[in-house]
């Protein structure tokens, strides 16, 4: 007889709702507790305490549900994490409730038909938060940058405007210096919009050099930086989002997990039909579409050509995803292998690597949680504050 029991838990972040089955399929029990530790433990000595000894644990991905995965991986237990939309499409239901979700979700487990999702390690789960968080913050001065030249088009200052690329450049900014626009309500949004971009251009900065640190000695950022239009910034991004590349059987799945492979819609004498949809893990879609822009900038090399002889044939959009593709096939194989990409742009490689030992050893920092906190402290503090 097999010893192993299966357990599906209904994870939300109030509650969670588990079943325990064995291997016949014969309910052990079943309970709920709150979602934290002290319930998490709870829910696992009451296993024990029903004579389990391994227990194979399915639930579903979602932020509370990742938590508690990685709490129940920490103490030894075999979890699976499911699909969110593969497993609505197994266990689409009339009838809908918590213990039905976890019933459902023990015997797929038990059955082993169940949607396996990756459940990345603590290593990767920490470089996949520095990563986004640096994103987001990227995100959010992109915003900044788009609202204040609005505010310049909107007071006919878009032709001079339009000379600078960027904003927050030294030039852009020494001729803002000199911008007086008419109305007080609007100067004033002016400066809170330079205040705002001010404080994400920092952190931005200080997330930058963050970042560079834990690429400085990363052996999969050295092999990855080896290829055109990948910098450090972008191999943690493909780092973080992939995780273990050694998951990915060929380069075609690790290209579909990129997102650089449409989606088949096939039905009837209809065959081959690929349908426009979002496909993939759109992060890494948008970082091997930087790395194209980014390699077209040295107009020279493989990729290029390749480019440009498709962009005659079906057009520069298919042709930047065509290309886009193939570069996930050549990042797929020289990190499964640990080689270094060569295509005579030797001096290319140092450059990227001078730049980023460079980048490590700034020391760019912002104020610690203490100090903020007794900022607002004070602020809040204040007499006739408004509430």
């Amino acid at each position: 007889m097999d010893e192993r029991h299966y357990a599906g838990i209904d994870v939300h972040q109030g509650k969670c709702v588990w079943c325990l089955v064995d291997a016949t399929g014969t309910m052990v029990g079943e309970g709920t507790v709150r979602t934290d530790l002290a319930g998490l433990d709870r829910m696992t000595r009451e296993w024990r305490r029903l004579g389990v000894v391994e227990v194979r644990v399915g639930l579903e991905a979602s932020t509370a549900g990742k938590a508690v995965a990685c709490h129940l991986r920490d103490g030894g237990w075999d979890v699976w994490m499911a699909h969110p939309r593969a497993l609505k499409a197994i266990t689409a239901s009339e009838t809908k409730t918590d213990r039905n979700d976890a019933r459902r979700l023990a015997h797929l487990v038990r059955l082993d038909y169940f949607p396996r999702a990756y459940l990345p390690s603590e290593e990767v789960e920490r470089l996949r938060d520095l990563v986004r968080m640096r994103e987001e913050q990227v995100e959010k001065f992109r915003r900044t940058k788009q609202q204040l030249r609005s505010l310049l088009v909107g007071h006919h200052l878009n032709h001079e405007a339009a000379k600078y690329d960027d904003l927050f450049g030294v030039q852009a900014l020494r001729w803002l210096k000199n911008v007086e626009l008419a109305e007080p309500i609007e100067r004033q949004r002016m400066a809170l919009l330079l205040e705002e971009g001010a404080l994400y251009q920092r952190q931005v900065e200080v997330l930058t050099d963050e970042l560079a640190r834990v690429a400085i000695d990363h052996d999969a950022v050295r092999i990855l930086q080896s290829v055109p239009g990948i910098d450090y910034v972008l191999a943690l991004t493909i780092l973080a989002e992939v995780g273990d590349v050694h998951r990915f059987p060929n380069r075609k799945k690790f290209a579909a997990y990129c997102g650089l492979v449409p989606k088949n819609r096939d039905s009837g004498e209809r065959v081959g039909v690929h349908a426009r949809l979002r496909h993939g893990n759109p992060r890494l879609k948008c970082a091997f579409s930087i790395a194209v822009q980014a390699l077209l900038k040295t107009r020279r090399g493989r990729f290029v050509l390749m480019l440009r002889r498709l962009e005659k044939r079906v057009g520069r959009p298919k042709a930047l995803m065509a290309v886009a593709h193939r570069l996930a096939f050549t990042v797929y194989g020289i990190w499964k292998t640990g080689r270094l990409y060569e295509e005579g742009r030797p001096e290319l490689y140092e450059l990227k690597r001078a730049k980023l030992v460079r980048r490590a050893a700034k020391r760019t920092t912002l104020p610690s949680k203490s100090e903020l906190l007794d900022k607002l402290i004070r602020r809040a503090a204040m007499p006739g504050r408004p509430t």
